[in-house]
């Protein structure tokens, strides 16, 4: 599906293929500090830490906006979260065990992973109530990460990313869509359509929101 951005740049939408992997997580690395670039050293566990689940079991529901040849944004997306979290507990493991033997550098990013990943802590979204989660799963149970180069932002290569997506899930009559995040991308969802669903204050001053999107 080619899309029209609103400065007249002609992006292709179009499912990922096995030769756009490393260029999706290039993007996931070079936003994943708030849309800023992460440390260099983080990137090898980083980038399998939240591409890898989706890369892996979940390949044909991933997206990409590409120019020409150049992969510029993604959307990872998953049509039934609590499937996925059954089917990620072994590659959770295996990612707990590549730690352990050293494949990847020890840093916050893997530390906090196995403290997270044995309930030593708690990932944000466990956080939620009980009757958001009653809400997600019932009548939002997709769920998508988005991430765009930074000069691709705020031209409509998100909207056309979750458009795509979200065609695709009414043809297997998935009822909606939701996802997790701080302040900072809520307008962007709102002007999607995505609501409210909870929020909460993880840390002192740190709110995560639930959003969902009825489709």
């Amino acid at each position: 599906m080619s899309k029209t951005l609103n400065n007249d740049v002609q992006l292709l939408i179009r499912k990922a293929e096995p030769s756009d992997w490393p260029a999706i997580r290039d993007i996931c690395c070079k936003t994943g500090n708030s849309g800023e670039a992460i440390a260099a050293d983080r990137w090898s566990f980083f980038s399998e830490q939240w591409v890898g689940p989706y890369q892996k079991l979940l390949p044909e529901w991933t997206y990409v906006a590409a120019q020409s040849s150049h992969v510029c944004a993604y959307l990872t997306g998953c049509p039934d979260t609590a499937l996925l979290k059954k089917r990620k507990l072994f590659f959770d493991l295996q990612l707990a065990l590549k730690i352990a033997s050293k494949r990847f550098p020890p840093n916050a990013d893997t530390k906090r992973f196995l403290k997270r990943t044995f309930r030593l802590d708690d990932w944000p979204e466990a956080r939620f109530s009980e009757s958001a989660w009653k809400t997600i799963l019932s009548s939002y149970p997709a769920h998508l990460h988005i991430n765009a180069d930074a000069e691709f932002r705020g031209k409509g290569t998100g909207r056309a990313l979750i458009d795509r997506f979200s065609a695709d899930l009414r043809k297997r009559t998935i009822p909606g869509i939701h996802v997790f995040c701080g302040i900072k991308p809520v307008p962007f969802y709102e002007r999607l359509g995505f609501q409210e669903i909870e929020k909460i204050e993880f840390v002192p001053g740190v709110w995560v929101y639930a959003l969902g999107l009825a489709l």
